[in-house]
């Protein structure tokens, strides 16, 4: 049985950890930056030397010093396909991203040899298409290097991270509020009991908190709990730090509600969803996840075969939109229409929506083979490809490709 790694990335750090052997079964533990050493979180960074070795983390701010040269946004610019220069040579910053990945992925070492990770989640806070597409090309040495790997948003890391606790904390909500300096994200947490599988939900606030101003956030946290049962609050991010939390802490408090405070929720939960994606987690079977980064219908096709209609799946409600991508190869009838089935997974309502292809040869029923190919371009738009295949020897592909936008 593989370990799995958690790894949290951000525009300014990242946190690794990883699922160990423990008497109660598999723990999570976070990896410092050095054995020994209680230093967990990374800036993330880079520096490049004269003789082009190139340095991340604390050694990349260490030799920079006050002479300037240190990289970061490595991830921002990496979706902006930049490039920067470095003692008369160009760098760009995807392979910035993937060396600073692949090095800090690697400290998991310090607690389990790598050779026996099997696979790596990985947490963002902001699962645009551009950034997610930057990290998975950083990330595909992993691939390399014979592991299985995901992305996953900040929600679903509360989410797993929420449920591995002790029961008795997720009798009732749960709430995060998660401190940056200037914003402040609220989450909370919740269970529908009358749906079978149980549905498990994250709303999200964000507010405005420039200062560390102990009564604005109090007066944050009141907005969101007031009206609401909540069994624990979990405190998270490097805005928090500094002990002036007073008179917010004490509410936060009232009503029998268990707090926590920390700075690696994220990392750690996406080490616990890896283990449940390994695994399976006897207490979630009855539970399904959705937040504004989940798929919301399921998608697919009818096509004849032998005489008889038959639904073709492309893909389930529930996967992250970025994971949601399909194939599929068949025969136009003669009015080379293509219908894609929509199902909302919540009020199992279908409808339907056609794909011409006009711009394409005509020619007898049956005789045009063309590649359908569909995936999300966000969470509510469906982006759908039709490409000419032409029919053998007998009609060649004409080249036509036809693209079509459906929104969820």
């Amino acid at each position: 049985m593989g370990r799995v790694i958690g790894y949290d990335l951000t525009e300014l750090y990242c946190q690794v950890s990883v699922g160990t052997a423990g008497p109660g079964g598999e723990e999570v533990q976070s990896v410092p930056v050095k054995a020994g050493l209680e230093k967990y979180v990374i800036p993330v960074a880079a520096y490049i030397r004269g003789d082009g070795e190139i340095l991340y983390g604390e050694e990349a701010i260490k030799a920079a010093g006050d002479n300037g040269g240190l990289i970061t946004g490595l991830i921002n610019n990496a979706a902006q396909k930049a490039v920067i220069e470095r003692n008369g040579r160009d760098y760009e910053y995807s392979g910035l991203l993937a060396g600073f990945m692949k090095k800090t992925i690697h400290l998991s070492s310090v607690i389990s040899p790598l050779d026996q990770a099997e696979r790596v989640v990985i947490a963002l806070a902001d699962l645009s298409s551009p950034l997610v597409e930057a990290v998975e090309e950083a990330a595909s040495f992993l691939k390399e290097e014979g592991l299985q790997y995901r992305i996953i948003g900040y929600p679903e890391c509360f989410f797993y991270y929420a449920m591995n606790q002790d029961p008795e904390l997720t009798k009732n909500k749960v709430a995060l509020f998660d401190y940056d300096g200037s914003v402040v994200r609220g989450l909370l947490l919740y269970t529908r009991v009358d749906t079978r599988p149980h549905l498990c939900m994250v709303e999200r606030r964000d507010f405005d908190m420039p200062m560390k101003d102990d009564m604005c956030f109090l007066e944050v946290a009141r907005s969101l709990l007031d009206s609401e049962i909540v069994s624990a609050v979990y405190l998270s991010g490097e805005g928090f730090e500094g002990g002036w939390l007073k008179s917010s802490v004490s509410y936060l408090c009232e009503r029998r509600r268990r707090v926590f405070q920390g700075r690696n929720l994220y990392t750690k939960g996406a080490c616990y969803a890896g283990i449940d994606d390994r695994d399976g987690n006897p207490t979630l079977k009855d539970c399904v996840f959705f937040d504004d980064d989940k798929l919301v219908s399921n998608v697919g096709i009818y096509v004849s075969s032998n005489g008889q209609e038959t639904y073709v799946p492309m893909f389930s409600a529930g996967i992250n939109w970025y994971e949601a991508k399909g194939a599929g190869e068949f025969y136009l009838d003669s009015d080379r229409e293509i219908r894609i089935r929509l199902e909302s997974y919540f009020t199992r309502e279908v409808r339907f929506s056609a794909i011409r292809c006009d711009t394409f040869p005509k020619r007898p029923s049956g005789c045009t083979r063309v590649r359908l190919e569909v995936k999300m371009k966000d969470s509510s738009c469906l982006l759908c490809r039709v490409y000419d295949l032409g029919f053998g020897d007998i009609y060649h592909t004409s080249q036509e490709m036809v693209e079509t936008e459906i929104f969820i």
